[in-house]
C-alpha cells in the first residue's frame, strides 16, 4: 500500500461561481456575490517513498449588497478572502506504513494580512497501517486557528479504511468519513462528512468516453476573521446548503472542463465564537439560482 493517490502529481484548477442578488431578511436589502477558487499544488521533492510538495489555494467572494452586519450596524463585507500557502510530507516505511504531515499559513477575512490576529495556520499529522492488502487504520491529529469547531484545539481521530473490493471503499471513523460506491461501470456514488456541518454527496454518471454527468447535495460551512470584529476570538461564518448538478467533459487525459448549476438554501451569516456561542451579526439571504465553471488539469 504505497503513497497517497496523487502525492507526486502536479495539479491546478480554477473555478469562478455567480450568485445573483437575493433579498436580506428584515433588511431593504439585497446581496449577491461572485466567487472564485484557485487551487496549486506540486512536488517539489520525491525519491523512492519520500514526497515533499506545496500548494496555494485562494477563495474570494465580491459581493454585491447594501446591507448591514445587525448587531454591531457595520457595513456587510463588500469581499472575503482566503488565502492559504501549504506544504506536506510524505514517508512510505519500509514495512509500508505511511506517515504524513501539513503545515499551512494564510488569511481568511475581508482584508487579508492587514493584522496578525486575521492570519490562520492549520496543521495535521497521520499515520496509515495497513490491515492486510486493502484495509488500513488511519490515525490522525489535526489542528486549526479557524474552523468551525474546536479551534485552537488539537483534535486527535481514528478511522478505519476498508476496501473489499474494487467498487466498494469507505473511510469510517471520527471526525471524518467518506464512501465510493460504483454502482455499475458508468454510475458512482459518492459521500463525506467533517465535523460539523459539512456534508456532501454526489451521483455520477459516465454518458460517454468524455462527458460525465453528476447531481448531489452540499451542506457547508465558510470561517472568516473580520478585520473590524469587536472580540478577535469571533468567527464570521457562512452556513448554506446547496443542490445541484453539472456536466463534466474530458478535455484531455489530464484536462477537463465542468459546469454546474444548483439552487442555493438555508443560507446565513453571523458572527460569534462557535457553532453553540450566540449569533450576533446574523444575516439571512434568501434562497436562489447558481452557475459556474472549473477548469482542472494535472500532470
Amino acid at each position: 500500500m504505497g503513497l497517497g493517490a496523487g502525492a507526486a502529481t502536479p495539479r491546478f484548477s480554477y473555478r469562478s461561481t455567480w450568485l445573483p442578488e437575493e433579498p436580506v431578511a428584515g433588511q431593504a436589502a439585497h446581496l449577491g456575490y461572485v466567487e472564485q477558487d484557485l487551487s496549486l499544488s506540486t512536488p517539489i521533492w520525491h525519491e523512492g517513498g519520500d514526497v515533499w510538495s506545496t500548494s496555494l489555494n485562494v477563495r474570494s467572494e465580491l459581493f454585491q449588497t447594501d446591507a448591514f452586519l445587525p448587531t454591531t450596524g457595520d457595513r456587510f463585507p463588500p469581499e472575503l478572502w482566503d488565502v492559504r500557502l501549504g506544504t506536506a510530507y510524505q514517508h512510505l516505511f519500509d514495512n509500508g506504513w505511511v506517515g504524513g504531515a501539513n503545515l499551512s499559513v494564510g488569511s481568511a477575512s475581508d482584508r487579508p494580512f492587514a493584522a496578525f490576529k486575521d492570519m490562520t495556520v492549520g496543521a495535521s499529522a497521520s499515520l496509515r497501517v495497513p490491515q492486510g492488502e486493502r484495509n488500513a487504520w488511519i490515525f490522525s491529529l489535526n489542528y486549526s486557528t479557524n474552523s468551525q469547531v474546536l479551534s485552537n484545539i488539537p483534535i486527535p481521530g481514528v478511522a478505519y479504511f476498508y476496501n473489499p473490493n474494487d467498487w466498494f471503499q469507505a473511510t469510517i471513523g471520527f471526525p471524518f468519513a467518506n464512501m465510493t460506491y460504483r454502482a455499475t461501470d458508468d454510475l458512482t456514488l459518492q459521500f463525506s462528512y467533517a465535523l460539523l456541518t459539512n456534508i456532501h454527496t454526489k451521483a455520477i454518471y459516465r454518458l460517454g468516453p468524455m462527458v460525465r454527468l453528476y447531481g448531489g447535495f452540499d451542506w457547508s460551512n465558510e470561517s472568516y476573521l473580520r478585520a473590524d470584529r469587536v472580540n478577535d476570538q469571533d468567527r464570521f461564518q457562512y452556513n448554506y446548503k446547496q443542490i445541484g448538478g453539472g456536466v463534466q467533459v474530458l478535455l484531455s487525459r489530464n484536462a477537463d472542463l465542468d459546469f454546474s448549476s444548483g439552487y442555493d438554501f438555508d443560507r446565513f451569516y453571523y458572527e460569534g465564537k462557535g457553532v453553540g456561542s450566540e449569533h450576533n451579526n446574523r444575516v439571512d439571504v434568501g434562497d436562489g439560482p447558481y452557475i459556474g465553471a472549473k477548469l482542472s488539469i494535472r500532470y
